[in-house]
C-alpha cells in the first residue's frame, strides 16, 4: 500500500477537508492510503484567484514538503491541479507527483487531445503553463474559464451546470475529452454525448497506483 500525503493548497475550513478526505479514500480504496494536510498559517491563501496566490500557495505547499519524513509518507501529492511545488526546482525528503502531471501524461500517452477547464483567468494562465511544461501543449487545444465563485467546487451540480458551454465548445470542434481544471470537484456525469469530461484527481491516481513507480 502506498502511504500519500496530499497537501491543500489553501487554508481549507474544516467541512471542505472532510470532503476532500473522503473522496480521495474513495477513489483509493485498499490500494493507498492518503491523508490530506491543511494548509494553516495567518499567510495560507484561501482561494486562488491571482498570480499572488498562486506564487504564495506554492511557497507554503512546498514549505510543507519539505517537513514531511520518508518514514512516514512515500510519496507527496499536491491536493491541486496546478502542481504546486512540482517540478526539479523543489527538492524533497519524499518523491513528489503531480496531479496534473499524472493526468496530462496519461491523456498524452493516449493520444488525447482536449479542451481545459479553468474556474478564473489566474489558474488558467496557470494551468496552461504546466502543460506547456510537461511537453503536451499540442494536447490542450483551448481552455475555458468557467469565471465562478469558490464556492462551487464544492457544488458539483453547479459546476456541471457552467461547464456545459466548454462542452459544447469541444463538442463543435470535434474534441471527445474535457480536462477538468479543478481537481476537488466531484463529476457526476463524466460521458455527455460523445464526450468525455476527465476528472483529473481520478486519472492522476489511477495512473500513480497501478504503476506504483514513485
Amino acid at each position: 500500500m502506498i502511504r500519500v500525503k496530499a497537501i491543500a493548497p489553501l487554508q481549507l475550513d474544516p467541512e471542505e477537508v472532510r470532503r476532500r478526505q473522503a473522496r480521495y479514500e474513495a477513489m483509493a480504496t485498499d490500494r493507498a492510503s492518503i491523508t490530506l494536510v491543511n494548509l494553516d498559517g495567518p499567510n495560507a491563501p484561501q482561494r486562488l484567484d491571482s498570480e499572488e496566490d498562486i506564487r504564495r500557495s506554492e511557497a507554503l505547499v512546498y514549505a510543507e514538503m519539505l517537513r514531511t519524513s520518508a518514514d512516514d509518507f512515500d510519496v507527496l501529492l499536491p491536493d491541486c491541479v496546478l502542481d504546486p511545488a512540482v517540478g526539479d526546482a523543489f527538492v524533497t525528503p519524499v518523491p513528489t507527483r503531480g496531479i496534473l502531471q499524472l493526468a496530462s501524461t496519461a491523456l498524452h500517452q493516449q493520444g488525447a487531445r482536449y479542451l481545459g477547464v479553468t474556474r478564473n483567468d489566474a489558474i488558467c494562465n496557470e494551468f496552461s503553463q504546466k502543460i506547456r511544461d510537461y511537453g503536451y501543449a499540442e494536447d490542450l487545444q483551448a481552455i475555458a474559464t468557467l469565471d465562478v465563485d469558490f464556492c462551487f467546487i464544492a457544488d458539483n451540480r453547479s459546476w456541471a451546470k457552467a461547464m456545459w458551454p466548454a462542452i459544447e465548445q469541444a463538442q463543435a470542434g470535434g474534441l471527445h475529452y474535457v480536462l477538468n481544471g479543478c481537481s476537488a470537484v466531484a463529476i457526476d456525469d463524466p460521458v455527455v454525448g460523445d464526450v468525455r469530461v476527465i476528472d483529473p484527481t481520478a486519472l492522476a491516481l489511477e495512473s500513480l497506483l497501478t504503476t506504483a513507480t514513485i
